[in-house]
């Protein structure tokens, strides 16, 4: 039996692009598969996007203290799972630095630069899918989880229809794997570095750095630019989780990021220092679970 082509399909989504590249002997299949994918994206797109003004995030950046505002289950759960890598991260992580991100990229202008932006809490409600904000507004940027978090639903799609041999990338920095492209692969075959290649099966990859944007990210606890690696990669089982470790990873100490590697089965860590030698690059994980 002949090998499945491969076939790849671009689609432009949340500020970026979207790729999902189908092993499958039926291109037309393959086709309407990807279709369904980007579809998702879409969707997400118009609940997660800041960008959008009618988007849900967009929508909880403009309450106020009292108000109350009902969410998709969808919106809420990556919420939910945002916050809970905030917690295992100390704050690393940090989906509520919205107003700090506007004012870092320029695109808004701090009303005292002596000053840190006022930030409020977001509260949710599991029982009704609703949020509220406590003593001032909170400004969502869920740019660091919301691309992984939508590659994870659109990989559930495609297990729909049963398009499985397939690889999804969202922005060139989050990449998941589903089964191998050949019944004979251990996996896709993703180069991080020159030297470093890695093959994926049923688990993604996120990548962090300041090679392309610069100092784009932020210290949650110091309010200053990340100073640790040039670049950083986490491989786990859910796009959204290695998404929002890469950001971690950039802001946290060796110790600390052993540590999360220890508690999540299967994650990974690589950080790349020397920004003129691409092959060396320190590594933690995997560990057997606990």
């Amino acid at each position: 039996m002949s090998k499945p082509s491969i076939h790849r399909y671009q689609h432009e989504c949340m500020a970026t692009f979207f790729e999902v590249r189908l092993a499958h002997e039926n291109e037309t299949y393959a086709r309407q598969a990807a279709q369904a994918a980007f579809a998702i994206a879409d969707r997400f797109e118009k609940l997660l996007s800041r960008f959008r003004e009618d988007s849900e995030i967009s929508q909880i950046r403009s309450l106020s203290p009292g108000e109350i505002l009902k969410i998709s289950a969808d919106t809420f759960h990556c919420l939910q799972l945002a916050d809970r890598m905030q917690t295992l991260t100390g704050g690393a992580f940090d989906p509520g630095l919205g107003t700090q991100m506007d004012i870092q990229r320029g695109e808004v202008l701090p009303e005292n630069t002596l000053t840190s932006p006022k930030r409020g809490r977001l509260i949710m409600d599991p029982e009704n899918f609703t949020v509220s904000v406590h003593n001032d507004p909170v400004a969502l940027d869920l740019g660091a989880i919301g691309k992984g978090f939508t590659l994870d639903r659109m990989a559930e799609e495609l297990e729909t229809w049963d398009a499985t041999r397939a690889l999804l990338v969202a922005g060139g920095s989050s990449i998941l794997a589903l089964d191998a492209p050949e019944s004979n692969s251990t996996g896709w075959d993703i180069a991080i570095t020159p030297t470093k290649p890695l093959l994926l099966k049923r688990c993604a990859i996120g990548a962090s750095g300041t090679s392309v944007k610069g100092a784009h990210i932020l210290d949650p606890r110091t309010g200053q630019s990340a100073s640790g690696p040039h670049r950083t990669w986490a491989v786990h089982a859910s796009a959204a989780i290695a998404d929002a470790l890469s950001t971690a990873w950039m802001l946290l100490g060796p110790d600390e990021i052993d540590h999360i590697c220890h508690q999540l089965s299967g994650t990974q860590a690589f950080l790349q220092h020397d920004t003129n030698d691409s092959s060396k690059l320190t590594s933690f994980g995997p560990y057997p679970s606990l």
